[in-house]
């Protein structure tokens, strides 16, 4: 019968993974003979060649390879459970995967900063992406939260809204539509229209609103890369207005007033609804919905 210890795995592992005994004793802390002796312990229970040595090379038999993998899988395993019961008992702690829409990004690192200093222990990986990849990353299950607009319909997922959003039409400060009493969508469909590429939540919302067609064959993948263009004189583009708060202030760009904008929409923090939520993850859900309004701006 075959019988391996977690010390025996976590030698062996560590021995064909660094290529020696005594880089895996430095790297577990113990004599380089404890190691071999956990090795050979090990060999002898499976009762098989696990290695060969060539020289100062180590390389893992047919019958170590597969013990290999069956330590990874195992040390693999038991990590992550030590990581899931030490987020458990230290709910201050523990990793937040985010993924976050490219016009939420301002104003959701300001609330990680103030969050990650009310819980200094706690790391984070925050992803700003387009729509498509938060859509990626719901079916997938891949990030604990997803702060994005208007929610899809055919994803089994707990949402709540947070905090207005508004879009707005932006263009540069000498556009004469500037200086028209009342501009109107007649108006804007004579201009060069930028705004995200297809399938974006920006460009779905500004179509359904509007009954704009935009016929350019300008897409720009990005709320900076559309500022930026307007900027430039290249046309009126269609923001939201967290993205471009500050270029308002300084009056690099201009809103324009035309109805029916601005569009009101909803900020939504997301997940799938077959996750469970680890306490850092709650406890930043609820700190978003706590320092925001649901019918406000931030």
């Amino acid at each position: 019968m075959i019988n391996y210890t977690l010390k025996q795995l976590y030698s062996f592992e560590s021995v064909i993974r660094l290529g020696g005994f005594t880089t895996a004793s430095k790297e577990l802390h113990i004599t380089q003979p404890a190691v071999y002796m956990q090795v050979q312990q090990l060999q002898e229970s499976i009762g098989a060649k696990l290695f060969d040595i060539n020289g100062k090379k180590i390389s893992p038999t047919f019958v170590g390879k597969k013990i290999y993998k069956t330590a990874i899988e195992t040390i693999n395993t038991l990590e992550t459970s030590k990581l899931e019961i030490n987020e458990i008992l230290n709910p201050d702690s523990g990793h937040l995967q985010i993924a976050v829409a490219t016009t939420a990004n301002s104003f959701i690192s300001a609330l990680l900063s103030k969050f990650k200093k009310e819980f200094p222990k706690m790391t984070f990986y925050i992803d700003v992406t387009n729509r498509h990849a938060l859509l990626d990353n719901l079916k997938n299950n891949n990030a604990d939260l997803v702060i994005m607009g208007e929610p899809p319909k055919d994803i089994p997922l707990i949402s709540q809204a947070f905090m207005k959003n508004p879009l707005i039409a932006i263009a540069h400060p000498q556009n004469n539509l500037l200086n028209k009493k009342k501009v109107t969508i007649k108006d804007l469909s004579q201009e060069t229209l930028l705004t995200r590429e297809v399938g974006s939540g920006t460009r779905i919302t500004i179509e359904r609103f509007t009954g704009l067609n935009f016929n350019s064959d300008i897409q720009i993948n990005s709320n900076e890369a559309i500022v930026e263009a307007v900027q430039a004189g290249l046309g009126v583009g269609f923001v939201s207005m967290h993205s471009v708060s500050l270029q308002l202030k300084n009056k690099i760009i201009k809103e324009l007033n035309v109805d029916p904008f601005p569009i009101i929409r909803q900020w939504h923090i997301v997940h799938h609804a077959d996750a469970e939520l680890s306490p850092i993850a709650r406890r930043f859900k609820q700190y978003v919905i706590d320092n925001t309004k649901v019918g406000e701006y931030l």
